[in-house]
């Protein structure tokens, strides 16, 4: 034997470089052309949901940026800036922030589903508001779903039961609003569980059916700063629950049971500035005092 390996060399055809080329640029222009589409399709979709909502009476407003950086609230569509970009794009960047509805008068209940279910066009939406309506499982978990919402303002709404439960339990609340409305007291337990403990900053519950029960729990949302009880039916117990609050700095007790007794416990909440007792038996003798103790508090009690 010769020892002599045979090797065989296998040279690269232009052809089959210029064949892979074409196809790998034809499959770049098809995922183009196809983001584009969809990407067009999002916009439009977007723009008949906002279209829908308006044409309800809804109010929507939305954060734009100033030329100095800094995001303002207006109501949305009022965006006057010079930019090179279109319109419809730019509101669709910035989306809605907020939405503000209420049941049409005259319209059937099915109308305003609708307008919930359009919600979930705006992954930005970060304030919802609901008047007048009837809150059941369906609309409950519609609101529950929004994934960016942050504050929820109700007012003068009805709760079926379980329904205010399944929105509180979501993450990420830092106002509520439940102004006049009715629901079962116990649901509001909700609120405490751990991570709305951590965000939650203000909670209204003015004309709504709360006691001392309720204010049990609430003394665990440690960061709350603003709590509005006035219209409830809360009493000196619940003074001296609420008193531990770390935070608290606003505090509403209009049309209340609470009496010198129970005012006399919030000497021990240093935070205090803004303490309203109007159309209570509270004396003027333990506002001078509870002055004397937290010297930033102001007090009204017209």
């Amino acid at each position: 034997m010769s020892g002599e390996v045979e090797s065989t060399v296998v040279s690269k055809n232009p052809n089959n470089s210029r064949i892979l080329l074409h196809r790998s640029l034809f499959a770049v222009l098809i995922l183009i052309i196809a983001g584009s589409v969809y990407a067009f399709y999002v916009l439009i979709e977007f723009h008949l949901a906002v279209a829908t909502l308006q044409q309800q009476g809804a109010f929507l407003f939305s954060k734009y940026p100033t030329e100095q950086g800094q995001l303002v609230t207006a109501e949305y569509g009022d965006l006057r800036e010079k930019s090179l970009i279109p319109l419809t794009v730019r509101l669709y960047q910035y989306s809605l922030t907020g939405v503000y509805l209420r049941q049409p008068p005259g319209k059937p209940p099915a109308d305003f589903d609708q307008q919930l279910k359009l919600l979930k066009q705006f992954p930005k939406l970060q304030v919802l508001g609901l008047e007048d309506i009837t809150i059941d499982t369906a609309r409950a978990e519609a609101i529950a779903e929004l994934p960016a919402l942050q504050r929820l303002n109700i007012e003068g709404c009805s709760f079926e039961e379980s329904c205010l439960e399944t929105i509180l339990r979501r993450d990420g609340l830092e106002r509520v609003s439940l102004e006049q409305s009715h629901f079962p007291e116990a649901e509001l337990k909700a609120l405490c569980q751990d991570s709305n403990q951590e965000t939650l900053r203000k909670l209204n519950l003015s004309g709504c059916n709360v006691t001392d029960e309720s204010t049990v729990f609430l003394s665990r949302l440690k960061n709350l700063e603003t709590l509005v009880l006035d219209g409830t039916q809360i009493t000196d117990q619940s003074l001296k629950i609420l008193a531990r609050l770390p935070k608290l700095n606003v505090l509403i007790l209009d049309h209340t049971n609470v009496t010198d007794a129970g005012v006399s416990y919030l000497a021990s909440t240093p935070n205090l500035v803004e303490l309203s007792l109007s159309n209570t038996s509270v004396s003027d003798a333990t506002l001078e005092t509870l002055k004397q103790e937290i010297p930033a508090l102001r007090v009204s009690d017209d």
